[in-house]
């Protein structure tokens, strides 16, 4: 479903014309990324890795090999994002991406770790064979180690959960290019619209003191 069907149900529901000048489409769609991160967070807390592919999105990212991670010393051979990844979902279990792979759909075995973490992770012998993963507080990705395995990428595709799928949509790696954001199928299970669309219409009801049509859809004379 994309995320205009989904807008205009609420619409639909709280009675307004698209244009009516009381209420944002761009509010409306605000409302359902806020609901729609909600309701993972309830859904997926204590399961955050098994997240269905629905609601993932896949993004290429440009790469540039740098020397050291800003504020800590040398942390080997790093690969930092050239942007600022989009705001992912916190969701419990899931301390970075859900996946890193390279733009040939190879997975890069990552381990993830927290970014205070970078200075040391090349001391123990016996783990600095691995490729570590940390995002920085700036919310670019890096991507180190110690040999060469990594040097001569040039993009990355990330696959997570984003708050904001339509600011995440633009670095998509499988994208129709004619087709608007909001008419992309927007990124979340066909199980929850029903749920995202009341708990959104619910919340502009009380606070534009509309009523909303609580009538169901199966029975309110609509085929």
């Amino acid at each position: 479903m994309t995320k205009r069907e989904i807008i205009y149900q609420v619409l639909e529901k709280l009675n307004i014309h698209s244009d009516d000048s009381k209420l944002s489409e761009e509010l409306v769609s605000s409302l359902i990324d806020t609901k729609r991160a909600l309701l993972l967070k309830q859904q997926y807390a204590t399961k955050g890795w098994h997240m269905p592919s629905e609601v993932k999105q896949e993004l290429t990212i440009a790469v540039e090999l740098i020397d050291r991670v800003a504020g800590y010393a040398d942390a080997g051979k790093v690969l930092a994002t050239s942007i600022s990844l989009p705001e992912s979902i916190k969701i419990k279990g899931k301390e970075g991406p859900l996946l890193v792979r390279k733009t040939d759909n190879t997975e890069i075995p990552l381990t993830l770790v927290a970014i205070e973490r970078v200075p040391y992770l090349f001391e123990n012998r016996y783990t600095q064979h691995l490729t570590y993963c940390a995002v920085d507080h700036d919310g670019k990705l890096y991507l180190m180690s110690k040999d060469n395995k990594l040097r001569f990428l040039k993009s990355i595709k990330v696959t997570d959960i984003y708050e904001q799928p339509d600011v995440a949509r633009q670095y998509e790696s499988s994208i129709d290019l004619s087709l608007e954001v909001w008419d992309d199928n927007y990124p979340m299970e066909a199980s929850m619209v029903d749920t995202v669309v009341e708990l959104v219409t619910k919340d502009l009801a009380r606070t534009l003191s509309l009523p909303a049509d609580n009538v169901n859809d199966a029975s309110d004379g609509r085929g």
